[in-house]
């Protein structure tokens, strides 16, 4: 799912670079993120379940996802997503 969230991003909207955070304990999102070619980006705090614990930030560029792009994601409605995300409340 990030694949293709990372697809829409760079190919449909024209982004720069993407980011993600996980919990350092989400095992699974951080190697997520590492395998789709993000870098670590510093640590952050946020609150679970009423405790503070450290976030894990992660950073990838348009550059850095290029040469792993997959070619059999396909899109559709980009255009109107487009505009929405792009409108003021």
């Amino acid at each position: 799912m990030r694949d293709a969230a990372l697809h829409l991003c760079f190919e449909g909207l024209g982004a720069a670079e993407a980011s993600s955070e996980a919990f350092l304990d989400n095992v699974g999102s951080n190697r997520v993120s590492q395998a789709l070619g993000y870098e670590r980006n510093g640590m952050t705090w946020a609150t679970r379940r009423g405790h503070p614990e450290q976030m894990q930030r992660w950073r990838i560029t348009r550059e850095t996802w290029l040469p792993a792009r997959r070619s059999d994601v396909m899109m559709s409605g980009v255009d109107a997503c487009g505009q929405a995300l792009s409108q003021s409340p």
